[in-house]
């Protein structure tokens, strides 16, 4: 048996990452002294391990929880089959749209490359400078906001 913080080291999280996974119902103390500290077990750091290792795929906390869940609501290893292919239905869902997001993301990264790349010539002084006017970017009919932001004129003062 071992106290929060030996877990926590194992584990590399935080004590209190541990009691927020406590309050979400994710881990639970083995049991606790009579002085009230919580003693954990291997059970709980393989339990730990399998929540970080779905974080790092990109479950939410909540999805986690309702993962681990699961198995309380099925009667048959059939049920609890055919319950995990709906969670990672919906999760593969939500990773279909992160990819398009971040494919997007890329696209317009790779626009503001080609951009500033024509940039690169310019030696007016950045402070008088009004790019909005300038040949290069006048011939793109949609500047990326990567670009925008940097030459935006507008009041930067508090």
């Amino acid at each position: 048996m071992m106290q929060i913080g030996d877990l926590a080291s194992r584990v590399k999280v935080t004590t209190r990452t541990i009691r927020y996974y406590e309050e979400l119902g994710l881990i639970a103390p083995e049991e606790r002294t009579e002085g009230g500290f919580r003693l954990y077990s291997d059970d709980q750091v393989r339990r730990l391990h399998i929540v970080q290792n779905l974080k790092a795929l990109g479950f939410d906390l909540e999805r986690i929880s309702a993962i681990f869940k699961l198995k309380d609501h099925a009667d048959t290893g059939g049920d609890l089959a055919q319950a995990m292919i709906a969670c990672l239905a919906e999760q593969q869902v939500e990773l279909d749209r992160k990819i398009e997001c971040y494919q997007q993301m890329k696209e317009r990264n790779n626009q503001a490359i080609e951009i500033l790349k024509e940039c690169l010539c310019c030696s007016i002084r950045v402070l008088e400078r009004d790019c909005h006017q300038c040949q290069v970017y006048q011939q793109h009919p949609q500047v990326p906001d990567m670009v925008e932001c940097a030459i935006y004129e507008g009041c930067t003062k508090n």
